[in-house]
């Protein structure tokens, strides 16, 4: 049956990201990287509420108190009651040009943590993992260190690299290609994956959400009323939700007029459910 996609929460945010379901509070967690905003909605009652935040933040992790957040200052703890920012650990102190990206607890609790350049001026991002042994370099030489996802079973991490187009796959600690993207398809963003194994991915130019086989296949995709979509995640009361963000960066002012459900949160109904976030436990 057709994917129908709805628009939940008109918040014309200039880049929506980071979408984080908290199966604890029943809570569908964003942010706005441009306006440095993090929102929270309630599927319950339909109410949204945000937090401004004193830096650019890119996305979130569930943690044993709170949230985690990756921002432009590092990582940082979430009071969600207050709002209240804790600094934690930056992975990069040193690389003042570059920022924290996409942020992901694994199965054992270990952070994954992907950085890039702020403008997208070079190569110098990377992925990290942080643990109970420290910090760890997993790969370097990347540009947008984007979408991340594990799989059922916990075996495959999932990374994108948006810039040039590549998902990796790592899996008994090696990493490989599993698929090069091209200008049909467009530029890989944030994604997900389902219970079944699937990849879903953020279509960021192209205005839609793509269906992966673990493989590597494209098998399915859909459409969203504006052109900037830019990651998702599974979340509601059975994990049937894909909530979806989106942004405004890109368009001008008459565009922006023209569609105001651009930057928006997003829902769809999926046949088959998500997975529930891992649980970081980092810092110890």
């Amino acid at each position: 049956m057709p994917i129908t996609v709805e628009c939940i929460h008109a918040a014309r945010a200039g880049c929506g990201e980071g979408p984080l379901w908290d199966h604890r509070s029943g809570l569908l967690w964003w942010v706005d990287i441009a306006g440095e905003i993090i929102h929270a909605h309630d599927p319950a009652n339909k109410e949204n509420r945000q937090f401004d935040a004193p830096c650019l933040v890119s996305s979130l992790a569930l943690a044993p108190e709170g949230l985690l957040i990756a921002s432009a200052r590092g990582m940082a703890s979430l009071d969600t009651r207050s709002g209240e920012l804790s600094p934690l650990e930056h992975p990069e102190p040193g690389l003042s040009d570059n920022r924290l990206n996409d942020i992901i607890a694994g199965p054992d609790g270990a952070l994954w943590v992907g950085t890039m350049s702020e403008g997208v001026r070079g190569p110098t991002g990377a992925l990290y993992r942080l643990d109970g042994a420290g910090t760890s370099t997993q790969m370097s030489g990347t540009t947008i260190s984007n979408g991340l996802g594990f799989s059922p079973d916990g075996t495959r991490l999932y990374f994108i690299d948006s810039v040039p187009g590549v998902l990796y796959v790592r899996e008994d600690d090696e990493w490989r290609v599993l698929h090069r993207f091209d200008e049909t398809t467009g530029k890989p963003d944030g994604m997900t994956v389902d219970s079944n194994g699937t990849l879903w991915i953020a279509i960021c130019d192209h205005g839609r959400v793509i269906s992966m086989e673990p493989s590597g296949t494209i098998t399915s995709q859909f459409d969203l009323p504006c052109e900037i979509v830019t990651s998702c995640c599974f979340g509601g009361h059975d994990l049937s939700t894909l909530y979806i963000t989106t942004g405004t960066f890109s368009m001008s002012e008459q565009e922006k007029a023209a569609n105001p459900m651009a930057g928006g949160l997003f829902a769809a109904r999926m046949a088959v459910p998500g997975l529930p976030a891992h649980e970081a436990r980092w810092p110890h």
